[in-house]
């Protein structure tokens, strides 16, 4: 059954990527909240060591992918971003409180200098979008949501140097997991803000769900292993 499931979810992902390639908008519409529907199922039906908040960080970004559906409504992009950063969230107290990373000896040094990197990358992208960024919510918003993407990569690469100081294999594959879904949720979320304030790339939305819907499963493999 799990085998049939991962199945369904990879035919659903090539199904709606094709969507989002060749611009078919209404298959696009009603397949992308089914994609983290599928996510969310499996993760709660073969994690062998159940985590709320990384069902509730699942939950966030379905919610998220609906509020998002629709082009040229700056209310419901406003709020699908606020449940987005909800999902980052949790996500991150997840990483940093639930995995015991913080164990490791050099937990601190290994921190700070993930930090360093992400926020010196969280700078150079805010001083790019920024001034082009009209609404006075997003322009609060951006800089914040993309530390909190950050921080969730800050606390992958920690859970991963944890793993690395323990020796423990199962824990250094899940970890690598996490650190691939996090990476990638920051380029998808780089994609899209290029796409929206900057220059849209061609077949832009096709790009972003390539790498988001493989940083989401990265993610919900990442944990679903690191806590077996």
């Amino acid at each position: 059954m799990p085998a049939v499931l991962a199945i369904t979810f990879a035919v659903l992902s090539c199904v709606h990527l094709y969507a989002c390639y060749r611009k078919r908008i209404r298959l696009r519409i009603a397949t992308k909240p089914c994609l983290l529907v599928m996510l969310a199922a499996l993760y709660i039906l073969y994690a062998p060591s159940f985590q709320w908040p990384v069902l509730l960080a699942l939950l966030f970004g379905l919610a998220g992918d609906i509020l998002l559906i629709p082009n040229g409504l700056k209310v419901r992009f406003v709020i699908g971003a606020v449940s987005f950063s909800i999902g980052h969230a949790l996500y991150a107290y997840t990483l940093f409180c639930l995995t015991g990373a913080f164990s490791m000896a050099h937990a601190l040094f290994v921190m700070f200098a993930a930090m360093l990197v992400y926020a010196t990358a969280v700078i150079l992208i805010a001083r790019q979008l920024l001034p082009h960024v009209r609404e006075h919510q997003l322009y609060i918003l951006l800089p914040a949501y993309f530390s909190l993407v950050g921080l969730v990569n800050v606390g992958a690469w920690l859970t991963l140097a944890a793993a690395l100081s323990a020796g423990k294999a199962a824990q250094i594959f899940a970890a690598s997991l996490l650190v691939g879904g996090a990476l990638l949720f920051f380029i998808s979320d780089t994609i899209l803000s290029c796409s929206l304030f900057l220059r849209k790339p061609r077949h832009a939305n096709f790009w972003v769900m390539l790498t988001y819907i493989s940083a989401q499963a990265l993610l919900t493999a990442g944990f679903a292993s690191y806590f077996s």
